[in-house]
This record gives structure tokens, C-alpha cells and sequence, in this order.
């Protein structure tokens, strides 16, 4: 019942009124960019996200036995039981936050507006000090050594490019 609370959230905050307010800031100033390439852009991006959210939660709740819903160090569902380092995991350490960041970014392209885009841009900035501030030493205290290793090893949002 808890991680169905912490998905509730989940959901609202993030599928619903995050993306109302994209829409909202949308309004005036269309980006210089051809609107077809926005679409294509935006469309990609969209998918892209929305896939990497997917697995990220499929991958969490099976491996991790948990939900990804913690407010600052608050759980709203079960907090994983194993530290992930596979799947999503091994390309970054916040896979969760990158398909997000992805999802925003089309849906600011598909709406083709420099006020949508800046919605991405104060997420990330925003989610990174959150999640350095909250969840990394949280994270750190619940599995040591491991955690510090897999940080060292891991990037914190965007893959490494090899």
C-alpha cells in the first residue's frame, strides 16, 4: 500500500504537473529551429524517456525490491533493499532522473518554446542539489563502501560516451 502512495505521488507531481506547467510557460516565444526537426527532436526524446522511466521502475522494483519515491529522506514507499549497480543502474546513477530530464526536454521541443525548455533546465538543476544534498548521503549511510565505489565508477546522470 505504501509504494502505491509513493507511485500516486509519483505520478502526480511528475506525469501530470510538471508537464502542465511546460505547457503553461509554453506560451510565446517559439524556438528559431524548423518545426518539423522540433517534432522529430521532441517525439525521440519523449519515447526515449518515457522508455528509460519504464525500465528504470520495472528494474527497481524487481532487483531492488523497493520504489523510487523518497522526499527529502522521507520514503513514500519501500525503500530498495539492494544497492543497484546493473540494468539502468550501470549507465548512471540516477537513471530515473535521466528519463525524466529526457521526457521534459521533448515535451518542451514538441511545444517548440524557450519558456518550456527552461522547465528541463531548473529540473536538473534543482533534482541534482536534491539529490546530492538528500539522497546520495542517504544512500551512502545504507550501503557503505559499495555505494562509494559505485559512485567513483558510475556517472550521475548523463552515460559516459566510450
Amino acid at each position: 500500500m505504501k509504494n502505491l502512495f509513493g507511485y500516486t505521488v509519483g505520478i502526480a507531481v511528475f506525469l501530470i504537473l510538471l508537464p502542465s506547467l511546460l505547457y503553461l510557460v509554453s506560451l510565446g516565444l517559439p524556438l528559431p529551429i524548423n518545426s518539423v526537426l522540433a517534432d522529430g527532436l521532441g517525439w525521440l526524446f519523449v519515447l526515449f524517456g518515457i522508455a528509460f522511466m519504464i525500465w528504470t521502475n520495472i528494474y527497481m522494483r524487481k532487483y531492488g525490491k523497493g520504489c523510487p519515491a523518497d522526499v527529502f529522506n522521507v520514503p513514500l514507499g519501500e525503500r530498495t533493499k539492494k544497492l543497484l549497480t546493473d540494468g539502468p543502474y550501470r549507465l548512471s546513477r540516477n537513471p530515473m532522473l535521466l528519463g525524466t530530464f529526457a521526457f521534459y526536454t521533448g515535451l518542451a521541443l514538441l511545444l517548440n518554446s524557450y519558456g518550456a525548455l527552461c522547465v528541463p533546465a531548473i529540473f536538473i538543476l534543482y533534482m541534482t542539489h536534491y539529490v546530492k544534498k538528500y539522497e546520495e548521503p542517504r544512500l551512502e549511510q545504507d550501503f557503505g563502501q559499495e555505494y562509494v565505489q559505485y559512485k567513483k565508477a558510475t556517472p550521475f546522470l548523463f552515460p559516459r560516451i566510450k
